[in-house]
């Protein structure tokens, strides 16, 4: 039995990466400084770039999620020397430096009509430098395309790409709207192995590369803490354009394109987190591990919430749940989110009865969540002063679109689908599923997603706002395993966005207005995805809270401090009196410490474990009762 049980111990450990840990973030990447110049030749012959972090960005391959994909746009052929590239990252001074290395036997471009028959980069910058949140976008854009706005003349034999972006035109030194040369704002040259748009010539392919002036753009990568750029970048791949109609026996003409989170140099699917400081450089080691955007606690001994919309369980009054704010016009708020959050939520008030009237009641809107198994649980509080039901008009509606990205379902572009679990108030008050809820949806039969409400004492719902109202909450249940997360949660990445919205009605009419505000997204479509991790080694419940424990079940609450030197505090929770032993499990397995516990009664119980005598590592340890109920735990010793 003990034999069965250390080697369970054992595989436990091994797994711990891929349990215990997160996985690398398919959404961000490291752009290390250098201390040396680089010229952008397209030659690549600085030693800096052997160090540089890289990405894929090919064809019919998973180029990262939740918002990379790929597609032909609609061409039937396929293509026979599909996208493969390789994309680098490297900052110097207040520059970003990007190197594409594409190889292609077919190089070169066309313009329209469809499909888009461009080769090169079409990408967005985010532009932090203004005042608008979500910032707006920055289109770079550098492709063979020779269509009227752009530049017949890349269609040339030996052609280079053309400069389009900040603006239309061909012409690399025209003036931005901002009065600077682009060449100010972004640079780039490419070198060809082959003939471009020649396709007697089998060609090998060709490096672009660009420089950003990241100053224009608003990023500080020279401060201390440096700066997340947010940028997206496709790959336009034109094959055999200069066989149509010369030669139709050869005819091998195809199109196809890949991303890295956004397809466009329009606000959409998503953005990659480009991380720079000046102490991540190209000799300082293994670059650091990014972290989630949010973590979302386990439930711990908590029981599952009876789901009234009440939020009267103790789960959500514990300071250790996952909680989030939304204010319309409160900016405070927003630029406490984490990372680049701030940037991509925001707010709007759209026209309600022909006009926009003066917003009085910016409401506060609390989101807390958890996790317990397969399921995540959200609770919403809303402090609304003018609670009101306009189910036919979204500009008026009271409630919230969740957004979470489905792991099991894709669109026509090989991007994950992200399901709208939108919820508002109907006339008396009780939730009313929308969109992807709704009858016809995705989740018509609540097989998915179960959503509660309930208004707060001294809450009618009307038109009118004859009365102050006090708000109103709700409950909101995910199963997770309709989202195609495999049992025991998938991976634990989980990908959010939420929209509030707030409709305030009254009479006379012209004063009734409604707001939108956001976290990361506001539609399912845009860019801004939270990377958040249910992480299995943080419980809501935090220590001291013994009171809130459900008492029903021998349950592990969790040690504290975790990592510790050298002494720890185990909490866990009775249902009876019984006998207690703990065991300490060293990686390899093997028993290192037994520690009697004695007879411990029903309710919370702790110990105290010393670890002076161990090395440090990580531990399993596991709690057995008498009658042969055990849970198991892991520790960090850090010397």
């Amino acid at each position: 039995m003990k034999k069965n049980f250390y080697a369970f111990v054992l595989c436990l450990l091994l797994s711990v990466p891929a349990f215990g840990q997160m996985m690398k973030r398919t959404d961000a990447i490291w752009a290390r400084t250098s201390a040396t110049p680089i010229t952008v030749d397209g030659v690549l012959n600085e030693a800096v770039w052997a160090q540089a972090e890289s990405l894929q960005i090919n064809y019919m391959q998973e180029n990262g999620i939740p918002g990379s994909g790929y597609t032909t746009d609609g061409w039937p052929v396929v293509p026979t020397d599909p996208l493969r590239s390789t994309v680098k990252f490297l900052v110097n001074g207040d520059s970003l430096y990007i190197a594409i290395i594409v190889k292609d036997s077919s190089i070169g471009g066309g313009g329209w009509p469809g499909p888009a028959k461009w080769e090169g980069l079409l990408s967005n910058m985010r532009n932090k430098s203004k005042a608008d949140r979500p910032v707006p976008n920055g289109e770079i854009y550098y492709a063979w395309n020779t269509e009227g706005w752009a530049d017949p003349n890349t269609g040339k034999v030996n052609a280079m790409p053309g400069y389009f972006g900040p603006v239309s035109g061909a012409n690399r030194w025209t003036d931005s709207t901002d009065g600077l040369p682009k060449a100010k704002i972004w640079d780039a040259k490419t070198v060809v192995d082959g003939v471009t748009n020649a396709d007697s010539v089998i060609d090998k392919g060709y490096v672009m590369e660009l420089k950003v002036n990241l100053k224009y753009y608003g990023y500080d990568v020279k401060a201390t803490n440096g700066d997340i750029i947010m940028y997206s970048l496709s790959i336009y791949d034109c094959d055999w354009q200069w066989f149509r109609g010369a030669d139709t026996t050869k005819n091998r003409f195809t199109v196809n394109k890949a991303w890295a989170q956004g397809p466009w140099g329009g606000n959409n699917n998503n953005h990659i987190r480009i991380f720079a400081k000046p102490a991540v450089t190209t000799s300082s080691g293994a670059a650091p591990t990014i972290d989630a955007d949010l973590i979302i606690p386990g439930a711990g001994a908590y029981a599952a919430p009876n789901l009234d919309g009440k939020l009267d369980e103790a789960v959500w009054n514990d300071k250790g749940v996952g909680t989030l704010h939304l204010r319309y016009g409160n900016a405070a708020i927003r630029n406490a989110y984490p990372n680049t959050a701030p940037f991509r939520s925001g707010q709007f008030q759209p026209d309600v009865n022909g006009g926009k009237a003066a917003v009085i009641d910016g409401d506060t809107g609390t989101v807390k969540y958890f996790y317990k198994g397969d399921t995540l649980y959200l609770g919403f509080r809303v402090k609304d002063k003018v609670v009101q039901s306009v189910p036919g008009k979204m500009d008026r509606w009271d409630g919230f679109r969740v957004m979470i990205t489905a792991r099991d379902s894709r669109n026509g572009d090989s991007v994950l689908n992200v399901r709208r679990m939108t919820f508002i108030l109907d006339s008396v008050g009780k939730a009313m599923r929308m969109e992807d809820l709704a009858k016809g949806g995705w989740d018509s039969l609540a097989q998915a997603v179960t959503v509660t409400t309930s208004l707060n004492a001294g809450t009618t719902v009307d038109t009118l706002g004859t009365q102050v109202d006090n708000g109103y909450t709700a409950e909101m249940k995910v199963n997770l395993r309709k989202l195609g997360y495999p049992a025991g949660r998938g991976d634990g990445v989980l990908f959010f966005g939420i929209c509030m919205f707030d409709g305030d009605s009254f009479d006379p009419p012209s004063t009734s207005y409604g707001t939108r505000t956001w976290f990361m997204r506001e539609q399912d479509w845009q860019d801004g995805a939270a990377w958040m991790y249910m992480d299995p080694n943080k419980t809501v419940l935090s220590v001291g809270n013994e009171s809130n424990v459900a008492l029903n079940e021998f349950a592990l609450i969790g040690n504290y401090p975790n990592p510790f030197n050298p002494s720890t505090t185990i909490k866990f929770s009775m249902p009876q009196v019984n006998e207690v032993t703990m065991e300490v499990f060293d990686v390899l397995g093997r028993l290192v410490a037994t520690q009697n516990l004695g007879l411990r009664n029903s309710g919370v119980q702790e110990v105290t474990f010393n670890a002076a005598h161990l090395a440090s590592g990580v531990y399993t340890y596991r709690l057995r009762t008498a009658s042969n109920q055990a849970v198991v735990g892991r520790m960090m010793l850090l010397k």
